[in-house]
């Protein structure tokens, strides 16, 4: 991979300068730290918004209160992947500096791979912030939880955040549109999320690491290594496709 640490810096600056860490750090964890909050407060809330009228809810969990927090993550971060990622190529293939980098000595894989790794750690960065800060409101405003099953609920979930970020990457590098990229992006993800709700095939879909996850925290036995293995090999072969693309597009 000729060229990858150069283009690497030049990928983490330009996020950087963009204040791409700040928008998706932020997002992160404001959403961590708001669902515990609303979780412990909805009664006051609900019953200020009914003017006087009672309203009885159970007291929150721990459990609940970090699979709410896994759930909206995961859907605000498959989103935000998409966004962050889906004119990380064609952007570039439009404007036309991509053919200015690939003239140079850099491979092709090196392009790619800049483009996920500087991505990746964004989101891994802004997940590992927003989980701590979700655990220790959690734990503070509601009660004890388990440290090692939430580690493995976020692994899943920064897995299935990579596989978004692979995927819209695939998906940028077919078109010279980003909308075109990022439509294909949702709407495959989108199917995926639908075929994880059906049995058998569903149990190797993407989608269901965030079931996995939630699965961990609740002492749920059910496990999918399935879909942890599928997601793993497709990320990849994403990855390695977006890359072969390059080569035979007429940049």
């Amino acid at each position: 991979m000729r060229g990858l640490i150069p283009l690497l810096k030049k990928e983490i600056t330009g996020q950087l300068r963009t204040y791409k860490l700040v928008i998706v750090g932020g997002i992160f964890l404001f959403f961590g730290i708001t669902t515990p909050f609303l979780l412990k407060y909805m009664p006051e809330i609900l019953k200020l918004a009914g003017e006087g009228m009672v309203i009885e809810l159970p007291p929150p969990t721990a459990v609940q209160s970090l699979a709410e927090y896994a759930s909206t993550i995961g859907q605000v971060g498959l989103l935000l992947a998409v966004l962050m990622a889906m004119g990380s190529i064609s952007g570039e293939i439009k404007s036309g500096t991509a053919i200015m980098t690939l003239s140079k000595p850099v491979s092709r894989s090196s392009f790619v791979g800049a483009k996920m790794i500087a991505l990746s750690l964004n989101f891994l960065l802004s997940l590992v912030v927003a989980s701590i800060a979700s655990f220790a409101y959690t734990v503070w405003l509601i009660e004890g939880a388990g440290v090692t099953t939430y580690i493995g609920l976020n692994l899943l979930l920064a897995v299935f955040l990579m596989f978004c970020l692979a995927l819209t990457i695939f998906c940028s590098s077919l078109f010279r549109s980003s909308l075109a990229a990022g439509g294909l992006a949702i709407a495959i993800l989108i199917s995926q999320a639908a075929l994880s709700a059906l049995p058998v095939i569903g149990d190797y879909m993407p989608g269901k690491l965030m079931g996995w996850g939630v699965n961990l925290i609740s002492s749920n036995p059910d496990s999918y290594w399935g879909a942890l293995a599928v997601t793993a090999v497709l990320t990849l072969a994403l990855l390695y496709f977006a890359q072969k693309v390059l080569r035979l597009k007429d940049l």
